[in-house]
């Protein structure tokens, strides 16, 4: 997860991967899993855009974060459409 703002003052959020949520084999133990998914959860609440990696990441956004589908952008995508 990448924090950063525009030149238009707005809160840009990027997420290359949300592994740590679905797999347990992932070398994250409970607390770092709490830790990080509370804190991708309280940045893309303040985030106006959030920049998804693939489509995967942006499905999921919307599934686990209820984020929705106009504020995410898939890197080289115009927008996410079902």
């Amino acid at each position: 997860m990448k924090k950063y703002t525009d030149k238009e003052g707005r809160n840009i959020i990027e997420v290359d991967d949300l592994t740590f949520i679905g797999d347990r084999d992932y070398p994250y133990n409970w607390f770092q899993r709490h830790f990080h998914h509370h804190r991708l959860r309280l940045s893309l609440k303040k985030a106006d855009l959030v920049v998804a990696a693939d489509t995967r990441v942006a499905v999921d956004l919307v599934r686990y974060y209820f984020v929705p589908k106009e504020r995410i952008v898939i890197r080289d995508q115009e927008q996410l459409n079902d």
